[in-house]
C-alpha cells in the first residue's frame, strides 16, 4: 500500500474547473479499512513527507492528512467496520460499502473543516459560511474517492486477492491519473479558444478584457456561493467572460441599440460553438430583471435561469470595479438593486465571498 500510495503521490491533483481530483485520496480511504488507523495514517502522511516542498509546507499537509484520514478511521469503526487483514470470506458486500462511504464522510468532513479553519484565519470571514462552502466542494471528489477505494477493499478481502489486489490496482492509478490530466488538458484547451473573442473585443473597446476577467471571476465565485453543481458553475463562468462579445456583430450600431440587442447578437458570433449552446442561453437572458422589467422576454423571479441571475451580479459589480469602485461599494451598490434588478440570494453570495477574500482584485491599465 505504501509502495501505491508513493505512485498516487507523485501524481498532483487534476483541476476540472471548480473539480479538484486526487487520486491519492482513494488509495489514503482504502487504508482505513485494509491497514487500520495507523497504518493508514503513515501512507497518508509518508510519500507527503518525501516530497520536495519545503519543510514547513510538507509538515503541514502530512499533519493535515493524518486528521482526515484518522476522522476517515473513526466514520469506518463507527459504521462497524473492522480491519481486514486477511482474507474475510464473511464481509458483506453491502455493509462494507457502507462503512467505506462512512469512512469517506468522515475524511470529507474534516479536511473541509481545516482549510476552512485556515481560510477563517487568513480572512476572518464567517467560519460556517467557509465551511459550507468548501463542503459542497469536497462532496463530488469524497464520492469518487468512496467507489474507488470501495473496488479496492472489495478485491481484497471478498475476493481473497489480498496484497495481489493492490498491484492490480497500481496501473489503473496510473490509468486513472492519465485519464484525468488528460481531461484536465482539454478542458484547459477549450477555455483557451475563448480568449480570441474577448481579445478582438477588447481591441475595438479599450478595457474589455480586464472587465471580462473580473466579472468571470466574481460569477465563478457566486456560482460556488449558491451551491450550483461544478458543470453549472463552468458555464456561468464562461457565460460571464464571453457576455458581451455580441458588441463583435454590432459594431456600428447606435449605442442604445448595442445595449439592447448585444446579448442576443452573441448567439450569432457563438452559435457553431457546441460546447458553448448553454452559456450564449444565459448570455441572451442575463439582462432579464427580477422585477421582470428587463429583456428580451421579458422573465421575472425565479422564471430567470439562476445561472444568468448569477452573471447579472457579476456582471455589475464587475463593472463598477472596472470604472474604478471599490470592492465593497460595488458590492453595496449591488445590494441596493435586489428585488428590482439583481436576485437576493445571489447578492449574498457576492458579499460572502467578498468577507472571504474571494472576488478578483482589479489590475491597474
Amino acid at each position: 500500500m505504501l509502495g501505491v500510495a508513493g505512485v498516487a503521490a507523485v501524481s498532483r491533483p487534476q483541476a476540472i474547473g471548480a473539480v479538484q481530483v486526487s487520486v491519492s485520496g482513494i488509495v489514503q480511504i482504502a487504508a482505513i479499512p485494509l491497514l487500520g488507523p495507523v497504518g493508514a495514517a503513515l501512507v497518508a502522511a509518508l510519500p507527503v513527507l518525501l516530497d520536495r516542498n519545503e519543510p514547513l509546507k510538507r509538515s503541514f499537509n502530512a499533519s493535515q492528512r493524518v486528521c482526515y484520514v484518522l476522522a476517515g478511521a473513526a466514520g469506518y469503526a463507527f459504521a462497524g467496520g473492522a480491519v481486514l487483514t486477511s482474507v474475510r470470506e464473511d464481509v458483506q458486500p453491502v455493509w462494507l460499502a457502507g462503512q467505506v462511504a462512512a469512512a469517506s464522510v468522515g475524511a470529507g468532513l474534516v479536511n473541509a473543516a481545516l482549510l476552512a479553519g485556515v481560510l477563517q484565519l487568513s480572512s476572518a470571514g464567517s467560519l460556517r459560511v467557509i465551511f459550507g462552502d468548501l463542503l459542497r466542494q469536497v462532496i463530488s471528489p469524497y464520492a469518487s474517492y468512496a467507489l474507488a477505494s470501495y473496488m479496492l477493499v472489495l478485491l481484497w478481502a471478498p475476493a481473497g486477492l489480498a496484497w495481489v489486489s493492490a498491484v492490480l490496482f497500481l496501473p489503473s492509478i496510473l490509468v486513472i491519473q492519465w485519464g484525468l490530466h488528460t481531461h484536465s488538458s482539454e478542458w484547459a484547451i477549450r477555455h483557451e479558444v475563448l480568449t480570441p473573442f474577448v481579445q478582438a473585443l477588447d481591441l475595438r473597446q479599450s478595457g474589455a478584457a480586464e472587465e471580462a476577467r473580473l466579472v468571470g471571476e466574481a460569477a465563478n465565485a457566486i456560482a460556488v456561493g449558491v451551491g450550483l453543481a461544478p458543470t453549472a458553475v463552468d458555464e456561468v463562468t464562461t457565460a460571464a467572460r464571453l457576455r458581451e462579445v455580441g458588441k463583435l456583430a454590432l459594431q456600428g450600431a447606435p449605442p442604445a441599440i448595442v445595449r439592447r440587442d448585444h446579448p442576443e447578437a452573441a448567439r450569432r458570433v457563438l452559435g457553431s460553438v457546441v460546447f458553448l449552446d448553454r452559456p450564449t442561453y444565459l448570455i441572451a437572458a442575463h439582462q432579464e430583471r427580477v422585477d421582470g422589467q428587463g429583456g428580451p422576454r421579458g422573465l421575472a423571479g425565479e422564471s430567470i435561469p439562476i445561472g444568468a441571475r448569477v452573471v447579472a451580479v457579476a456582471a455589475m459589480w464587475g463593472r463598477l470595479v472596472a470604472a474604478g469602485m471599490r470592492s465593497d461599494e460595488a458590492v453595496s451598490r449591488c445590494e441596493a438593486a435586489v428585488g428590482l434588478s439583481l436576485d437576493e440570494p445571489c447578492v449574498a453570495a457576492l458579499r460572502r465571498a467578498l468577507e472571504l477574500n474571494q472576488l478578483p482584485k482589479a489590475v491597474a491599465g
